[in-house]
């Protein structure tokens, strides 16, 4: 059995994994749920709330470079430092920014330091969790962020009420930074360090020679598209056609966040004992209801229905991210599939909202979200061909009989 595997040692990693879930958790729910908000609230344009929405996105198109840099150094460093230097400069960013565009490039800074380690990161799961627990594994981490998230939102939607925003980020960046610095202690001996520092060339034309991956590449991008346009249109929408409390959009998230918590229990075990591949099929076709639940609400409280779907596919894509490209690639390239996924991720998601800003000059918001229903659903007619193509029809193997902090 691979020592990283052993029993004790698994149970120490989730145990670490878990608490720095559950302090980024309350970061991330505050982050994502309000910086948009805020940035519009303040006299933000659309751009500012299209750079803000694209901020995790440049990151991920700045990760083939991030990946070739940071090669050969060990995967537990790289994702703690990062996170928590990512946190650090969050934290000091907030508290002098002075407007809006100055909010929203912090936030681009941040998620470009913290996105740095998706290679690293991706094989680090594979290294730490049993192939047949880590799905499950995975989802029980996200259950303690989800559930800090839950809090996280509904006080931090009250509090931006009544005082600065700022100091609201502050504190969930500071509440953030002991979590990502416990990632430190986390113990993994396999291939600590790469061996090979391989060309970014190499990298992608060994990725694009796998058809099957590169056909499901592209039906990620197309449905993406039309995902992130409709995602950039949401927050406008909230502000100005509902007028939304922050108080009411901290319920939402935490309404979500709990639905999270319910589908990550399910998503994990589905994936152990199913196909990653085919369940993400499944997540994007319900993704189809947000936009539609958005483009037919005739009032604000109509919307929580959004949420509840918005939590269950959430969860789905954050696990079906990692998982899809550990049943997918090589064993020994994983990193590289992960860091190719993560490009094609950053185009789109950099390019997406800027497209909707500009949609919203000359139509109006449902008609953009509607554009985006289109793409989304082209991208899951190709999704469903890739799918045929790469998702298992044989006996499964069977189940690992391991001692884990999943069971």
């Amino acid at each position: 059995m691979d020592g990283n595997w052993s029993p004790s040692r698994v149970r120490r990693n989730f145990r670490i994994d878990t608490f720095s879930a559950i302090a980024g958790g309350v970061y991330i729910a505050v982050l994502i749920t309000f910086m948009p908000i805020v940035v519009r609230r303040l006299g933000g344009s659309t751009i500012d709330v299209a750079i803000v929405i694209a901020a995790p996105f440049v990151g991920h198109l700045l990760s083939p470079l991030s990946t070739y840099l940071l090669m050969g150094f060990p995967q537990v460093r790289v994702v703690a430092g990062t996170v928590t230097l990512a946190r650090a400069v969050f934290l000091a960013g907030v508290l002098v920014a002075a407007t809006p565009l100055m909010l929203a490039m912090t936030t681009v800074v941040t998620f470009i330091i913290s996105v740095a380690n998706i290679s690293a990161y991706t094989a680090l799961m594979h290294g730490i969790y049993p192939d047949r627990e880590r799905a499950q594994a995975m989802a029980n981490v996200r259950i303690g962020g989800a559930i800090a998230g839950i809090a996280a939102a509904a006080v931090a939607g009250t509090f931006i009420d009544v005082i600065p925003a700022s100091w609201v980020f502050a504190a969930a960046a500071l509440v953030g930074l002991p979590g990502a610095a416990a990632f430190f202690w986390v113990r993994y001996d396999g291939s600590a360090k790469v061996a090979e520092r391989r060309s970014l060339g190499v990298i992608a034309r060994d990725v694009w020679a796998d058809h099957k991956y590169r056909r499901l590449l592209l039906s990620f991008t197309v449905f993406g598209m039309g995902n992130l346009m409709n995602v950039a249109v949401y927050p406008i929408l909230l502000v100005d056609h509902f007028n939304a409390s922050n108080s009411f959009i901290g319920a939402m998230t935490a309404v979500s966040s709990a639905t999270m918590i319910v589908a990550y229990l399910i998503w994990g075990r589905m994936i152990d004992r199913g196909s990653s591949i085919r369940l993400t099929l499944l997540n994007t076709v319900v993704t189809l209801l947000i936009p539609i639940g958005y483009i037919a609400a005739a009032d604000v409280w109509l919307l929580i229905p959004v949420a509840i779907v918005g939590g269950i596919v959430n969860a789905g894509g954050e696990i079906t991210f990692f998982t899809n490209i550990v049943q997918i690639a090589p064993r020994d390239k994983i990193g590289e599939y992960a860091t190719a996924q993560s490009l094609l991720m950053g185009i789109r998601g950099t390019a997406a909202p800027f497209v909707a800003a500009a949609l919203l000059g000359v139509a109006d918001a449902r008609v953009v979200l509607l554009i985006g229903v289109i793409l989304m659903t082209g991208g899951c007619a190709i999704m469903a061909g890739a799918v045929r193509l790469i998702a298992p029809t044989g006996v499964m193997s069977p189940r690992v009989v391991i001692e884990s902090p999943a069971d």
